[in-house]
């Protein structure tokens, strides 16, 4: 990944906590995720950005200006869901794409590489890959996607992503699946078997 400019996304933050679990906020979640991520993508050489730090928050214009003025490779937007229904869980990523016409092409591609390497390495409910036209996905200029990592509002989900080894094993699939997107096709590994150097 030497030369790659990649930004992670925590969403939500400042006044803006996203779901609250217990005593714990999507926000502050997102922003671990996002910084075990950072932490490893740059051991394996990337240059890496968070759009906000850990108790601020920005807008959508402001995140995605923040990735153009950085001419990123790859733009990653990291949130839980939450949901009234108590049935609704798993995990699900996004990409731009109008459903009938224009769509990124790599952002597919990446939505449905990080999302099934989540699924491969927790065994987390699939809930597909979607275009949006979302601002956050619309506005960038480099690939984009979004991914939902599981319900806070479920409670397996919940449990899941409250403990630290699932979101170090979350981080270990993002980073998998953005080395798979820059691996020349024949050197691609299957999903789930891609082994990164031990980290904490």
């Amino acid at each position: 990944l030497i030369g790659r400019v990649i930004v992670i996304d925590p969403g939500h933050g400042g006044a803006d906590s996203g779901y609250t679990a217990g005593e714990t906020t999507e926000a502050d979640l997102v922003f671990d995720l996002a910084s075990r991520i950072e932490g490893r993508l740059a051991a394996a050489g990337a240059t890496v950005y968070l759009t906000r730090g850990r108790t601020v928050g920005q807008t959508a214009e402001d995140r995605t200006a923040f990735a153009n003025q950085a001419r990123a490779d790859l733009f990653l937007s990291l949130h839980m869901e939450a949901h009234g229904s108590a049935h609704a869980r798993g995990v699900a990523s996004y990409y731009y794409g109008t459903g009938s016409g224009a769509s990124s092409t790599v952002g597919e591609e990446f939505a449905n590489l990080v999302r099934r390497e989540v699924i491969a390495r927790t065994g987390m409910l699939d809930c597909g890959s979607h275009p949006k036209t979302w601002d956050i996905l619309r506005m960038t200029r480099m690939p984009a996607v979004r991914i939902d990592c599981g319900y806070l509002s479920h409670p397996v989900d919940r449990l899941l992503l409250l403990d630290a080894r699932l979101r170090s094993t979350v981080a270990q699939a993002v980073v998998a699946a953005v080395q798979r997107l820059f691996l020349p096709a024949d050197a691609d590994p299957a999903t789930g078997t891609f082994l990164l150097p031990a980290r904490g």
